[in-house]
């Protein structure tokens, strides 16, 4: 078998500790993490992203893989469970940020956020790629599931003020709303899934329907289907310049993967 590529190593997982635990709704939970190991984690903007390691399921332990050069694995070859989330309210020299993650009832992240406390260690590494915000721009549109509102809520803060903000979320249940505090204007619509429809149907049906006007920019994120419909609806049948879109999949249905 020819020898795999390597693959840029990803920056070292920081250690941690959770210092609070806060539920934003029934199912989303917000969690405080802090220690020296977090010191200097600065995203580059919102809507970055960071690698949560889960403890290893067979022990129940926060156990640190090791980089082979290409992918992170225990010493017994197996793959560690790791998440990808979002960075929220980060003090890089308070040793600070918070992650907000939803339960839904399944997969490892999410069964993790149901039990883990204060106190408990965790391990991250990163910070990933945020979004750069057009400060000359006057108006934004940004669309996804609940995946995507602790992207949205970092990037609803950084807008400059003047601006307006047009935000379309789908959730499973009107009880998942929550404030979107920012200095621009912001409207929201809050679109509640049906059980016949599938994940991120309501924001891209919404999405057909939503007016965009000439130089807004438009930020979208959530089921990694959903997302390439949107993609298609924005570039090819509403002619959106792809310069004024981010579009990005946060999750796929059917894998226990990022975000869940």
């Amino acid at each position: 078998m020819a020898d795999l590529p390597l693959r840029r190593e990803p920056p070292a997982f920081r250690l941690a500790r959770i210092s609070a635990r806060d539920e934003l709704t029934p199912r989303l939970t917000r969690l405080t993490l802090e220690g020296e190991g977090l010191v200097g984690f600065e995203p580059d903007g919102p809507a970055a992203s960071l690698r949560l390691l889960l403890p290893r399921p067979s022990t129940g332990a926060l156990e640190l893989p090791t980089w082979n050069g290409n992918e992170f694995l225990y010493e017994d070859g197996s793959r560690p469970p790791i998440r990808t989330l979002t960075p929220m309210a980060v003090d890089p020299a308070a040793g600070r940020l918070q992650v907000a993650v939803v339960r839904h009832g399944e997969g490892p992240l999410s069964a993790w956020a149901e039990t883990t406390m204060v106190g408990h260690e965790v391990a991250l590494s990163g910070p990933g790629r945020g979004y750069e915000i057009d400060t000359d721009t006057v108006s934004f549109l940004l669309a996804g599931d609940e995946s995507a509102l602790p992207a949205i809520l970092t990037v609803l803060a950084e807008l400059p003020a003047g601006a307006t903000a047009r935000v379309l979320v789908e959730v499973e249940h009107a009880s998942d709303r929550v404030e979107l505090p920012s200095p621009a204007s912001v409207s929201a619509a809050w679109l509640v899934r049906s059980p016949a429809a599938g994940p991120g149907d309501a924001f891209v049906d919404a999405l057909r329907e939503e007016p965009i006007e000439d130089g807004t920019r438009v930020w979208v994120a959530g089921e990694a289907a959903a997302v390439q419909r949107a993609r298609k609806l924005l570039f090819d049948e509403r002619g959106l310049p792809r310069s004024q879109a981010v579009i990005r999949g946060y999750w796929k249905l059917g894998r226990a993967g990022a975000g869940t």
